[in-house]
């Protein structure tokens, strides 16, 4: 349940994509810069990223966890990914600054994401949509 859950917050935001608004004065690439350095997202870059499918499965994924880290086998193991789809995912959270990555020097290798400031930040809307799901639950959602 909580798996489709998550799979429906995306919907959610699918639908409301038509808020998204783009910037004429900067480049998507300098919105995200910007984005990193001072810590904030604007409603162009938050709306487009959330709007794809699977960013909020991860982000809710790695707010979940107990531990501080996770690693991209567990993540791709627990969202059922594939590793093209989930890194490049990953890619985009990490640009906006929603996640850190650290690789280690290792034979395999291994790679681990920690979430930052603004994603706990995020946990409340979490909690909310959460709750929102459970008020209007799946049966009441048409997927087209």
């Amino acid at each position: 349940m909580a798996y489709f859950t998550i799979l429906n917050y995306g919907y959610f935001f699918r639908n409301i994509h038509y808020y998204e608004f783009r910037s004429s004065a900067m480049s998507k690439s300098e919105i995200k810069q910007e984005s990193k350095q001072s810590g904030t997202v604007d409603e162009s870059t938050l709306f487009s990223l959330l709007g794809k499918a699977h960013p909020l499965a991860i982000l809710k994924e790695i707010v979940t966890k107990d531990q501080q880290s996770i690693r991209f086998s567990e993540l791709q193991s627990s969202l059922g990914l594939s590793p093209n789809t989930l890194s490049r995912r990953l890619d985009e959270l990490v640009e906006v600054g929603f996640l850190e990555r650290t690789q280690y020097d290792e034979i395999p290798p291994r790679v681990e994401y920690r979430e930052t400031e603004m994603v706990d930040d995020l946990t409340p809307v979490f909690q909310e949509l959460e709750m929102w799901m459970e008020r209007h639950g799946s049966d009441q959602l048409e997927c087209s």
